[in-house]
């Protein structure tokens, strides 16, 4: 028998090994197998078996056998076996890297038996100790080890036990040799929830008219039993995680499972949270930031139907849930679905993938829908459901726009302006929260020459570093470079240097300044490093202990604190200026999900935008709560200029560290690709994509366009069909489909 195995390689193909006779009938599509490869003995993934190799295959030597099964039974269901194809197919995805990327790391080393179990010495009495105590020959501190134990009733940890007792282990080793108590090693269960859960209370509201309406055409949807993806559409504040909770209490009490995806790990905590309150320990929890023994024991408890409710980001889209009947993508809208490094898929249409597989209803939920998830409900592919209005009636926030060019005439400011200024004092007089988004980490933008007009690059991008005060280092925000600050001008040698454009650690220290005695803090990337951390500020600011929070977009979406009734926005108009199609939505998405952060308690919230540019029609949009506006006027742009949803797109890039080797490989791509194009698609390119350098590779590209997705499909694989006929390395080119952005 031959067996077809694709490895974690960047590689298209498979690789066909014998199969030794004592392994045949227990070998089957999805398992784990080693194989040896070159020198090497990988962990790869069988495709399928066969009695003969095909026709077209002419192995130059014998064959090689595997080495071993790694799994009695395979760890990818047929599901999501057939998942992974599907990705492979539509994303130009090695299989082996999907597949991978479907199971927790801790299970691609290779071990039959890899099991990171973790465990914990416990202590406890003895069931038929009374015999041995009656004779009470005990010192005073075995009899205080009995006492405490008597008291706790149930076995307890070792650790902690010695601490509280203020005995030795050798006092307990003495006890464990009379037969009075038991000392053990059991395993535990690690709970990533555990620090992040307490004791939550559990809070219903009454649903309102607008939620009954909406969760009762969900669940006539549920009960239809077949695939129809539903856009809820629903402004910030109008209780859509409400509507989530009751459609899973409907499954689990039908012993279903529920996915609900996040866009990030810092919004999980507070989900889960929530619903672990609700739901209680049937809640699983699955992202990249969990320790690798957490990852693990979740991962199984959810393939052993343990827990039947799952809340993860992207990677949790491979959740093994055995009976899936409902996936929900909370802020469906966000970019951070989609995975930007090989297998490049995106999370959310995964999902509906995935759901049309399973036969689940898949709910797209957000305040600020994508343009493809709204045009697509305009055209019946997804059914639609609004809530307009925010829970218990209360009004969204009015919103105003502070016209920094009238600012910086009138009063010589450009950071914060004297209105936002005075709105600040104003709610910490009422001892309310104010929130400031800057979405810019960092003190400084960058470091600029006055003589020369230079400002410092990052030696490996493209990029200039941006200042960072609490380092006192030039840092690139993409490959983490660093650089002490230089005295002189790298270009010219001039001493005329300075520091241009804010960031969050220049606006806390502004506003500390300003403010004094204020309780501030920043959430950024700077702050969030250490594990928890962005947990741990986010519930000091839940619990008043803190005043002001200034963030990056880390605190635009997902958060409800009842107690703030002001957001500023600076800068508001920096992402405009990106060379993207996608620029003014995402800005209007940013904007519109921070303004949902004010008000969302009893008292009503006021949101200040500063911007240098107020006549852009996003802003004006934003200013008027008016989504479908936005939307009309940007589906206009997109239409003309054949872009998505009106457009299918795909990337071609080549990245290499030497700038020959990257231009004449993406010359390869441009020439091969338009001797497979069809009329209705468009090339353009090769050119230097906007960031020319990232990690000390060129980076050129072609972006390719076509009214029809199954031609751009059928472009692609003619295109790779023809680079391998002609024996091209590929090893230099990169192809994103549906890319969230073009730089």
């Amino acid at each position: 028998m031959y067996v077809e195995v694709v490895l974690p390689l960047p590689l298209r193909h498979g690789f066909y090994y014998r199969c030794p006779p004592a392994l045949c009938n227990r070998i089957q599509s999805g398992q784990r197998v080693l194989v040896p490869f070159q020198n090497r003995k990988l962990t790869g993934f069988v495709v399928e078996t066969r009695l003969e190799l095909p026709p077209e295959f002419s192995p130059t030597s014998a064959l090689k056998e595997i080495i071993l099964i790694l799994d009695e039974e395979t760890l990818i269901s047929p599901g999501l076996f057939k998942l992974s194809k599907w990705i492979s197919d539509y994303y130009f995805a090695p299989l082996g890297e999907v597949l991978k990327a479907a199971l927790p790391p801790t299970l691609h080393k290779g071990q039959s038996k890899y099991s990171p179990i973790k465990t914990q010495l416990t202590v406890s009495l003895q069931s038929d100790c009374q015999q041995v105590l009656q004779k009470k020959k005990l010192t005073a501190k075995q009899l205080s080890v009995v006492q405490l134990l008597e008291k706790a009733a149930q076995p307890v940890l070792l650790s902690d036990f010695l601490v509280r007792s203020g005995v030795s282990a050798a006092t307990l080793r003495s006890l464990e040799k009379k037969g009075i108590v038991r000392i053990s090693n059991e395993r535990v269960i690690r709970d990533p929830l555990g620090s992040c859960v307490g004791d939550a209370p559990v809070s219903r509201l009454e649903p309102t008219v607008e939620q009954r309406v909406a969760l009762g055409e969900l669940i006539r949807l549920l009960e239809q039993r077949s695939y129809t993806p539903v856009l809820l559409h629903g402004v910030t504040g109008s209780g859509k995680t409400e509507i989530y909770l009751n459609l899973i209490e409907t499954l689990l009490a039908q012993q279903q499972d529920s996915l609900v995806l996040m866009p990030e790990i810092g919004l999980t905590p507070r989900v889960a949270r929530e619903f672990r309150a609700r739901l209680g320990r049937t809640v699983a929890i699955l992202h990249s930031a969990l320790g690798a023994g957490e990852r693990y024991d979740e991962w199984w408890r959810i393939r052993r139907g343990e827990a039947k409710v799952v809340i993860g980001t992207r990677s949790a889209i491979f959740a093994p849930l055995p009976n899936l009947r409902l996936i929900v993508v909370d802020e469906e809208h966000d970019d951070s679905y989609k995975q930007q490094e090989s297998p490049r898929y995106n999370a959310r249409d995964l999902a509906l993938v995935r759901g049309r597989m399973a036969g689940a209803l898949v709910i797209l939920g957000s305040a600020t829908p994508a343009i493809e998830s709204f045009y697509h409900a305009r055209n019946g592919k997804y059914q639609y459901l609004r809530l307009a209005s925010r829970v218990q009636d209360r009004p969204m926030p009015k919103i105003r726009l502070i016209d920094m060019r009238t600012e910086f005439a009138s009063t010589g400011r450009s950071v914060v302006s004297s209105e936002l200024e005075t709105a600040i004092r104003e709610r910490l007089a009422r001892k309310e929260q104010i929130l400031i988004l800057l979405n810019r980490r960092g003190y400084s933008a960058c470091m600029l020459c006055r003589s020369c007009g230079q400002n410092i690059q990052c030696r490996n991008c493209s990029i200039p570093l941006a200042y960072h005060k609490s380092r006192n280092r030039l840092l690139c925000h993409y490959c983490g470079y660093q650089q002490k600050i230089p005295n002189k001008c790298p270009s010219c040698n001039s001493e005329y240097l300075y520091f241009l454009g804010e960031g969050t650690e220049k606006i806390e220290a502004l506003l500390t300044e300003k403010f004094p005695g204020v309780r501030l803090s920043r959430l950024d990337r700077d702050t969030a490093q250490r594990k928890n951390a962005r947990s741990q500020i986010l519930s000091n600011f839940q619990r008043h202990e803190v005043d002001i929070l200034v963030g990056t977009q880390m605190i635009s979406k997902g958060h409800d604190f009842p107690n703030v009734t002001l957001v500023g926005i600076l800068s508001a108009d920096n992402s405009l200026a990106f060379p993207d199609f996608r620029s003014a939505e995402r800005t209007f998405h940013l904007l519109t999900q921070m303004s949902g952060r004010a008000g969302r308690g009893d008292l009503p919230g006021e949101v200040l935008i500063q911007t240098f540019f107020p006549e852009h029609y996003c802003l004006k949009y934003v200013l008027q709560h008016d989504y479908e506006g936005f939307y009309e006027k940007e589906a206009r742009f997109r239409r003309f200029m054949h872009y998505p949803p009106f457009s299918g797109l795909a990337v071609v890039q080549s990245r290499d560290k030497s700038l020959d080797v990257a231009a004449q490989a993406i010359n390869h791509a441009a020439k091969l690709l338009r001797s497979v194009v069809s009329d209705e698609t468009r090339i353009l390119g090769p050119t230097l994509a906007p960031l020319a350098r990232i990690k000390s590779e060129h980076r050129f590209q072609i972006i390719i366009k076509s009214e029809n997705r199954n031609h751009l499909n059928t472009i692609l694989k003619g295109y790779l069909a023809e680079a391998e006929r002609l024996g091209i390395d590929m090893r230099k080119v990169h192809i994103d489909v549906d890319p969230v952005t073009l730089m």
